[in-house]
C-alpha cells in the first residue's frame, strides 16, 4: 500500500490542502499510518482514487518510490588494522615500564639533594601600602527554568467552505460533522474545547460537578470573565454554541 502526504495528495488532485480535508470529511476516511514511520499520517492510494472518481479528478501519474537500500555485507578489514589489539597492548606495556624508570629515577635524585635546599623558605613581607584586594565579581544569576508548553485543547470553528470542522491537535481534522452519532460521542469524551463561529467565540468547559453533564461557556472581555450556561453533551449543538458565542459577543458593545 503506498502512502501519500497530504501535500502530495493536493498536488495529484490539483486543489489545495483545506478542500481535501473537506472532501475526507464528506467521504468519512480517516488518515492512514505510513508503512514505514507510524508517526507519519496520509492517506492510501484507495482513498485517493476514490477522491478523484466523487469528484471527477484525474490523480497525476505517481512517481515510483525509491527501492528500499538492503544492509550490505561488512567489508574484511586488512591485516594492518587486525594488529592494532596486540600493537596497542605493546605500547601499554612500555608506558608503564618507562613510568616505573622515571619514578626510580625521581627517588634517586630527592636522596642526593641536601636538605638545606628541600627547606622552604618564607615569603618576604610586603613593604608599603597594601593594595586592597579586588571585589569577587558577582555571579551570573542561575539560568531560568523552561516553562512548561500550553495545553492544546481541541477546536471546533466555522470554515471558509461554509462548513463547521473540529481539529484535534494531535489527529488534525476529524472525519465527522457536528450534530451527528459521532458529534455527541465526541463531547462525551472531551473536558474542554475552542469554539470559532460566525457570532464569537468562547472556550467551552465541562462542568463534571453537575449533573447529566452540562456545560459552560467563558471569554475574558476586558480583564473580565463572563460565563454562559450551555447545554448537557447529548443536546449541545451548533445552534447552542452559535447561540452563546453571539450573548457573549454582545458585552463588548
Amino acid at each position: 500500500m503506498t502512502c501519500f502526504s497530504l501535500a502530495e495528495a493536493a498536488r495529484r488532485l490539483d486543489i489545495d490542502v483545506k478542500t481535501l480535508h473537506r472532501w475526507l470529511a464528506e467521504a468519512h476516511c480517516l488518515l492512514q499510518s505510513h508503512p514505514r514511520d507510524g508517526r507519519k499520517k496520509g492517506i492510501s492510494d484507495q482513498q485517493l482514487s476514490l477522491l478523484a472518481s466523487l469528484h471527477h479528478r484525474q490523480v497525476a501519474s505517481l512517481s515510483q518510490e525509491p527501492p528500499i537500500s538492503l544492509p550490505c555485507e561488512v567489508p574484511t578489514l586488512p591485516d594492518a588494522l587486525l594488529t592494532l589489539p596486540e600493537q596497542l597492548a605493546t605500547l601499554q606495556a612500555q608506558i608503564a615500564a618507562l613510568q616505573l624508570q622515571v619514578a626510580d629515577l625521581t627517588h634517586l635524585l630527592t636522596q642526593h639533594v641536601p636538605a638545606s635546599t628541600r627547606m622552604v623558605k618564607p615569603l618576604p613581607k610586603p613593604t608599603g601600602t597594601v593594595k586592597p584586594s579586588p571585589k569577587p565579581t558577582p555571579a551570573r544569576p542561575a539560568a531560568k527554568t523552561p516553562t512548561k508548553p500550553k495545553h492544546v485543547i481541541p477546536r471546533v470553528e466555522y470554515g471558509e467552505q461554509g462548513h463547521y470542522v473540529v481539529i484535534c491537535p494531535k489527529l488534525g481534522v476529524l472525519p465527522f460533522e457536528p450534530d451527528t452519532e459521532a458529534w455527541f460521542a465526541w463531547v462525551r469524551e472531551q473536558d474542554s474545547f475552542r469554539f470559532v463561529g460566525q457570532s464569537g467565540y468562547f472556550t467551552a468547559h465541562h462542568e463534571w460537578r453537575v449533573p447529566k453533564g452540562a456545560w459552560r461557556a467563558h471569554r475574558h472581555i476586558r480583564n473580565r470573565v463572563y460565563i454562559q450556561r450551555l447545554a448537557p453533551h447529548h443536546e449541545l449543538t451548533i445552534a447552542v454554541l452559535e447561540q452563546a458565542a453571539q450573548a457573549l459577543q454582545a458585552h463588548l458593545s
